[in-house]
């Protein structure tokens, strides 16, 4: 009898972790496909990491050697950057 008792138990734990295994698979297959985007956005920027960071050595020298040119820059990037805002809501219409 209590081998049987035993049996029976030992039968009830490994349903148990294989539903457990079930579960785990399902929540990482989830995940993964919640994450995708992230993985691909990050998978992107990883392919380009070469040329942003010449590039932004290159600016950084540039500016470091005329104060000026600083303020300038950032006034211009500002009405590049509401430009192409406009711009895109003019073409969306």
């Amino acid at each position: 009898m209590k081998k049987d008792e035993l049996a029976a138990r030992r039968h009830r734990f490994e349903q148990r972790i294989m539903q457990e295994r079930l579960q785990i698979t399902s929540a990482v297959r989830d995940w993964n496909e919640a994450t995708a985007p992230i993985d691909h956005g990050w998978q992107q920027v990883s392919r380009y990491k070469g040329p942003i960071l010449l590039g932004s050595g290159l600016l950084v020298t540039m500016l470091s050697r005329n104060k000026g040119r600083v303020g300038r820059l950032f006034k211009r990037s500002i009405v590049v950057y509401t430009m192409a805002r406009r711009a895109k809501k003019m073409i969306g219409r």
